[in-house]
């Protein structure tokens, strides 16, 4: 199985910073992957999602070493609007997503259909689809500077997805949502994944990214902390040095174990607690 992105030896200081908010990182996501990225506040997550579809350094200047290869382009050589046929990026705002010159919702989602010149009846059978799979088929005739952090979020998200892309890279793209809101995102999401689109998310829900990511990396201050499996990584005894709590279905298994009422070993999936739990209380 092929690389969809390959992260080679990547630094990256911000115009007029004192320090890198990259250091030589090194990874690779496979075609397929639901590989989530995880880390503290300023640990340079949103920096490397940027970095993924070319907005560092073509958009956010500063001073760069080594490469990201997407699907085999290298995003230092391709401009932003060539990685965009590969690529999209769902951001921590939605309220940066938006155009802004679209009077309507339905024209917000074609808007990037219309610089690439998809056919209007294309256009318009896309615009349908995803208004109906964000559920905002309902706000297609609003104009979107009108919409709640919510509606914005959908909008964002289907606008980015509209384009089709093989990667789909989320930035916390649930942080306007309500928590049944940010589910439903995540089943369309998960949905994605199991039709081959290659799924890159950055969450702070540490009981989701266990139970459903491929793999898992932990960045603080800018380096790879860990990376591997939710078992490995999760599992490891520093993990809080870097600014991550272990899953609560983690954290039960293993009290349990260590308190000899349980023969479970400490297990991320809420499965494994579940069980623990049960065989604890018989």
């Amino acid at each position: 199985m092929s690389a969809s992105i390959a992260v080679r030896n990547f630094s990256f200081e911000y115009q007029g910073a004192d320090a890198r908010a990259l250091k030589n990182v090194n990874f690779e996501i496979m075609k397929g992957d639901f590989f989530c990225i995880i880390g503290a506040n300023g640990a340079g997550k949103s920096t490397l999602c940027n970095a993924f579809v070319g907005l560092v350094p073509h958009y956010f200047s500063g001073k760069i070493r080594g490469d990201i290869l997407v699907e085999g382009k290298s995003m230092r050589q391709s401009t932003v609007a060539q990685l965009s046929e590969t690529i999209g990026l769902v951001f921590q705002n939605p309220f940066n997503q938006l155009s802004y010159t679209a009077g309507t919702v339905a024209e917000e989602l074609a808007y990037s259909l219309g610089n690439r010149g998809i056919a209007y009846e294309e256009m318009e059978r896309r615009v349908q689809d995803v208004a109906r799979m964000m559920r905002i088929d309902d706000i297609l005739d609003r104009n979107p500077a009108e919409l709640s952090g919510g509606q914005v979020q959908r909008v964002a998200f289907g606008s980015t997805f509209i384009m089709q892309p093989e990667i789909l890279v989320l930035d916390e793209c649930t942080t306007q949502l309500d928590p049944m809101g940010g589910e439903e995102i995540f089943d369309i999401v998960r949905r994605l994944n199991e039709r081959g689109v290659t799924i890159v998310m950055v969450d702070h829900d540490m009981e989701r990214v266990a139970e459903h990511a491929d793999k898992v990396m932990v960045l603080d201050r800018g380096k790879v902390a860990a990376l591997g499996t939710p078992q490995e990584v999760f599992s490891a005894a520093d993990l809080d040095v870097h600014g991550v709590e272990a899953p609560d279905f983690l954290k039960i298994t293993r009290s349990l174990y260590e308190a000899g009422m349980s023969g479970h070993k400490p297990d991320v999936t809420q499965s494994g607690a579940i069980d623990a739990t049960r065989e604890a209380l018989c």
